[in-house]
């Protein structure tokens, strides 16, 4: 990509991020948390910690790191508000963005693994999903912690494992997530990202 191509998308993500903030912070007015605190904190946190993550990895693009932000404002909305995917449309949030939420928003009927199993083949979505169980996982948060409690965390740490890394479809090696291929192929193929450079080049 060109330099001046990659600034516009960059000013473009920025620009997207500011707004995706206000949205989700009209979306969740009102909601609470289960430790009754205002729901855009959990937001907010989602946010910043798919951040960190992202800056923890060896040159992750700054593009897909402000489309995680982005995704991590919203992770929630079409789930717990009445925003649908049409209303993100209508915000102009960005495509790969409003893909990664709708990996993300739970579908009714369908069984907890085979969520996570959707959500693993995209790198936008995993990574967002992670810091979501990070944060609701963190027992600090309440006041008083129920045997109920302890089993969320345990089944959250066990997904959070299960997202942390994944097996290339080319060359066969179980690697961490940071180095997956950050779009999938055309047939929704998960590469690392030297395998997916590869994959199209040819």
């Amino acid at each position: 990509m060109c330099d001046q191509y990659v600034e516009a998308l960059n000013r473009n993500l920025t620009n997207s991020l500011s707004k995706a903030r206000l949205l989700a912070q009209f979306a969740h007015d009102g909601q609470v948390d289960k430790a009754g605190k205002p729901y855009f904190m959990h937001i907010e946190m989602v946010s910043r910690t798919v951040g960190d993550l992202i800056s923890s990895w060896q040159q992750p693009s700054y593009a897909f790191l402000l489309q995680a932000r982005i995704v991590g404002y919203l992770h929630d909305v079409v789930e717990d508000t009445e925003i649908t995917i049409a209303d993100l449309r209508k915000h102009e949030i960005p495509t790969d963005c409003i893909r990664a939420i709708e990996v993300i928003t739970k579908v009714e009927g369908v069984a907890y693994q085979n969520y996570l199993e959707k959500v693993k083949r995209y790198k936008l979505a995993s990574v967002v999903k992670i810091a979501d169980m990070m944060h609701n996982s963190d027992l600090s948060r309440l006041d008083h912690i129920t045997e109920e409690d302890l089993a969320r965390k345990e089944k959250y740490l066990k997904a959070i494992a299960f997202l942390s890394e994944f097996t290339c479809e080319r060359c066969g090696r179980i690697l961490s997530l940071s180095v997956m291929g950050e779009k999938s192929t055309r047939t929704g193929g998960i590469l690392c990202q030297n395998c997916l450079d590869q994959y199209e080049k040819g």
